[in-house]
């Protein structure tokens, strides 16, 4: 049967089954009805199908329908004598045969149905025999969750013209070490790989136009991974605690960089974004304690929240001017990161994006910076000095606690400062003497000792 025809037999079935109520009695049906709904089946003729199918009774289209899900879904286990079933179906055009060596192959022509936790590959009570996999030539995608928590499966052959891996399909195969994907795959679904904790190395071929959140997420033994040319956008996850990862290509098309796509990568030492990333999401690197080097897109717009957070060892950073939006802890407890210059057109600080960079000895704040938040740069033990520009109108809570600066200069009118932002700060404060707003009521300690002068 046709491709294409199975995708048209598949949503008719799909519709008509969603439209059929639950709890349908038993029903003869004619035997030449039956007949002719197998041909119809059997030829792929998905139109016709669906006329054919509308214009019988409810009842006999229910029963029609129930009898041809029912030679796909999984096998029940069975508590009496008999045996697991060692083969059957698995799409409409696809088989499948378990041998007695643990290989399991799957033949046939067309796409492979998709599964579900509640409604597993009707393998799966198999699963830990299985230590090979064959997908034959004809076969044209891999269901959701369709080889998942296989734990043994350490030999994979896929056909040549393989399309799409579904979601979950090999979630969680321990044993799978390498893996060579074929050059007509273009699509990689959600925690296709997820949880393979001995793969080391995967072959992704340049057709590829879509990979998946947590593709690879808790592959702690992959080792480097070049991500194909098709990809426009590194999704949530993809890459997240794989602690092994030291080397990673990312394609000049990419524009994003999801959410926690890299966090917990311990190995990874470099990162260069291509010119085309205007995003990095929130946590994408969080936690990646061996990351020494991050070149930034010079067309950067939007760094997340956490987005480098306990790097610990990032020291060679600079933030594009391109860059507008800096989310709360952005680069919080980067304890190597020793000097920035925040760009122009910066409105805010945010809370926490400093905090506990110990090593930190000196930001240039922008003129265009109206906010200084929350803990910004608590704990910054090492910071020689600020200057606080003009533009200045908050300053949160403890914005400056525990920060080892010597000096901190206002450069504008007395802004609004939380009365603890300089909570156990021993400083040298100055502020213009023309300026408005300072007197004795705003040239107070704030939580600190602070010691003041006008300049």
């Amino acid at each position: 049967m046709k491709p294409k025809w199975n995708r048209l037999l598949a949503a008719v079935l799909c519709t008509c089954i969603l439209l059929a109520p639950a709890g349908a009695r038993a029903v003869e049906i004619d035997p030449e009805i039956q007949a002719q709904f197998d041909h119809l089946i059997s030829v792929g003729a998905g139109d016709i199908l669906d006329q054919f199918l509308g214009g019988l009774p409810e009842d006999v289209r229910r029963a029609l329908i129930a009898a041809e899900e029912a030679k796909y879904a999984a096998p029940t286990v069975d508590t009496g004598a008999e045996a697991d079933p060692a083969s059957g179906s698995c799409g409409i055009g696809l088989g499948w045969e378990l041998d007695g060596s643990g290989t399991l192959t799957i033949t046939g022509t067309g796409e492979m149905f998709d599964f579900r936790e509640t409604r597993p590959a009707p393998w799966y009570d198999s699963r830990d025999s299985i230590t090979a996999l064959v997908l034959e030539e004809g076969v044209t995608t891999i269901g959701n969750r369709a080889f998942a928590d296989c734990v043994n499966l350490k030999e994979l052959t896929l056909p040549q013209k393989l399309g799409t891996i579904g979601d979950e399909a090999f979630q969680n195969c321990t044993a799978l070490e390498q893996v060579q994907l074929p050059g007509s795959l273009e699509a990689i679904g959600w925690g296709a790989f997820s949880g393979c904790s001995g793969l080391t190395w995967i072959q992704m071929p340049g057709t590829i136009q879509y990979l998946g959140g947590y593709a690879f997420a808790d592959c702690v033994k992959l080792n480097t991974a070049a991500v194909p040319e098709g990809v426009t956008a590194i999704e949530m996850g993809t890459f997240q605690n794989c602690a092994s990862l030291v080397d990673v290509q990312i394609p000049q098309n990419v524009t994003a960089i999801a959410g926690r796509a890299f966090s917990g990568c311990t190995q990874l030492r470099m990162v260069t974004l291509p010119e085309a990333v205007t995003e990095i999401g929130a946590q994408a690197f969080a936690g990646c304690t061996g990351l020494k080097t991050a070149d930034l897109s010079i067309n950067l717009e939007t760094i997340g929240a956490e987005a480098f957070a306990d790097c610990t060892s990032l020291s060679a950073f600079a933030i594009p001017g391109s860059v507008r939006s800096i989310g709360e802890g952005a680069l919080r407890n980067c304890a190597a990161l020793e000097n920035l210059v925040l760009p122009e057109g910066l409105t805010e600080i945010g809370n926490y994006l400093f905090q506990g960079c110990t090593a930190l000895r000196a930001v240039i704040i922008p003129g265009t910076v109206e906010r200084i938040g929350r803990y910004a740069f608590s704990y910054c033990k090492k910071l020689d000095s600020v200057s606080i520009p003009a533009s200045v109108t908050q300053i949160d809570a403890e914005a400056f606690s525990y920060a080892g600066m010597w000096s901190v200069t206002f450069l504008g009118d007395a802004p609004q400062i939380a009365e603890n932002a300089f909570r156990g700060a021993q400083t040298q404060a100055f502020y213009p003497a023309s300026a408005q707003g300072w007197n004795r009521k705003t040239a107070v300690s704030y939580g600190g000792e602070l010691t003041w002068e006008a300049a």
